[in-house]
């Protein structure tokens, strides 16, 4: 799901003083995201672009400099939307299981860290070697941001390292598969995955008001 006022503040880094036609660089970008996250990063054509909001290429000139600008404003916005997302889940963690759980969280909310814009990355990836060195180098970010959390809380190195390569992959896994399954059927293993992740048991009140928080907030689906 696209964060449009994070996705609007990456546009605006690069916009002109002044505006010269109704649309904005905004208006560009998310096209071009709704394109490369349903069909990769090849189907991102300018003319395609104008087409799609009924203006002329020109236009796409008074925003960007040229294509590769405004794929470098994607490549932002994921850097900005999913490392961030989940390097924050961690590092505002009172505690071992608060950290846990937001971590849960973002993997749930789709607002926060949006799957689609990972996995299109990943694909491309496959056939750039300059972006497959970007995705290794935010996946170091991650995993870093991760092991840090665990030796936060008294996890030693190598084992901190460990458990966090264990959590991220299993999230990253789970996306790469297209796991499918219903939000209580996720809810049903969180004290199984907790002391995979941790070594360590949650309460029934701590499982308990985990659950009560996801379902009044998310729902089932």
């Amino acid at each position: 799901m696209t964060d449009n006022n994070l996705l609007r503040a990456v546009a605006e880094r690069g916009s002109p003083a002044a505006e010269r036609s109704q649309l904005q660089r905004f208006d560009w970008l998310q096209q071009a995201l709704e394109i490369f996250v349903k069909e990769g990063i090849d189907a991102i054509r300018i003319t395609r672009l104008a087409n799609d909001l009924g203006v002329t290429r020109g236009s796409f000139y008074w925003h960007f400099r040229n294509r590769e600008d405004l794929i470098d404003s994607l490549v932002a916005y994921w850097k900005d939307k999913n490392t961030a997302a989940l390097t924050a889940s961690v590092a505002r963690a009172s505690s071992l299981v608060d950290g846990i759980f937001r971590f849960f969280e973002i993997c749930i909310d789709d607002a926060l860290f949006d799957p689609r814009l990972d996995l299109a990355l990943r694909e491309w990836a496959r056939r750039s070697p300059s972006i497959h060195q970007l995705v290794d180098d935010e996946d170091a970010a991650r995993i870093e941001a991760l092991c840090q959390f665990y030796r936060r809380f008294d996890y030693p190195m190598p084992q901190a390292l460990i458990r966090a390569r264990v959590l991220y992959y299993s999230q990253i896994g789970f996306y790469a598969l297209g796991t499918r399954e219903s939000l209580q059927t996720r809810l049903d293993y969180t004290e199984a995955y907790f002391e995979a992740f941790t070594g360590q048991h949650l309460t029934q009140q701590q499982s308990d008001d985990f659950r009560d928080y996801i379902l009044a907030n998310y729902g089932d689906y």
